[in-house]
């Protein structure tokens, strides 16, 4: 039982100093929110389009652009809290991002900085049509070129002042939106230089939603520890009830017999 008790406090000791110092952790980054949380509604835009950025030596800015089309929307944490994004009265569907930035890659003011996104999507017994959503980023973020996913792909993201559009109310006044180019990325961690990416991956999220509470996104880390403390713990008690039931009891039979 003692040695039992010791295992499980050498491994609380060893969980504690890892969330504590960060070992194996996922490295924060520059990223606005190295650690997203689940959010709703939330819009996912499917892997065609690109994503470019021109830089113009003269001036020391450049212009970060993507183009795709929303796909999903999804009112909340199930499947049937998902609509599909579809082409609007016009044919069109389309997300759109536009941002002039400077050489360290932080945003400049300019009246053509937005976000927009156009398609039809039915919510309940109601039809939303044409312009969805449109705003103005406020905050741009990349991840570091030391601290990359394990897939390697490049991260941007931003913060958007949501300014209009038919799904502005359900979204509230701010968003989050995140940029992950699939394939053929040119960027090398400088914005003083132009570079592109293909099949942008992205994802917009309501900060102060109408709709479901934010879902906590659990670290691996936190889940292959908790896993693997169950687990140990399991094995532990079953040593511990197999050692007691081979313990020596009382021999009845020479207690009688010293009477």
């Amino acid at each position: 039982m003692q040695r039992m008790r010791s295992v499980i406090v050498k491994l609380g000791t060893v969980m504690i100093f890892l969330i504590v110092t960060g070992v194996c952790w996922p490295a924060r980054g520059d990223l606005i929110r190295p650690k997203t949380a689940r959010t709703y509604p939330d819009i996912a835009g499917d892997i065609v389009g690109s994503q470019t950025y021109t830089f113009d030596p003269a001036s020391k800015t450049g212009t970060f652009q993507v183009t795709n089309s929303p796909q999903l929307i999804a009112l909340g944490p199930t499947g049937s809290d998902m609509s599909s994004v579809t082409p609007d009265q016009d044919g069109t569907l389309s997300q759109t991002l536009q941002l002039t930035l400077n050489q360290n890659g932080q945003i400049v003011a300019n009246p053509d900085n937005r976000f927009q996104l156009y398609g039809s999507v039915v919510i309940g017994n109601q039809v939303y049509r044409g312009l969805l959503l449109e705003g103005t980023p406020t905050a741009f973020g990349v991840q570091s070129e030391t601290r990359k996913s394990l897939s390697g792909a490049d991260v941007f993201d931003l913060n958007v002042k949501i300014t209009g559009g038919q799904l502005a109310q359900a979204f509230g006044p701010a968003a989050y939106f995140r940029v992950i180019p699939q394939s053929n990325s040119t960027f090398q961690g400088s914005f003083a230089s132009s570079f592109s990416g293909e099949k942008p991956l992205t994802n917009l999220r309501a900060l102060q939603g109408h709709l479901p509470s934010p879902i906590p996104e659990p670290s691996p880390l936190v889940v292959l520890l908790t896993a693997g403390a169950g687990v140990l713990v399991c094995r532990l008690r079953k040593r511990f009830r197999s050692q007691k039931g081979r313990r020596p009891g009382r021999n009845l039979g020479a207690s009688t017999s010293s009477r």
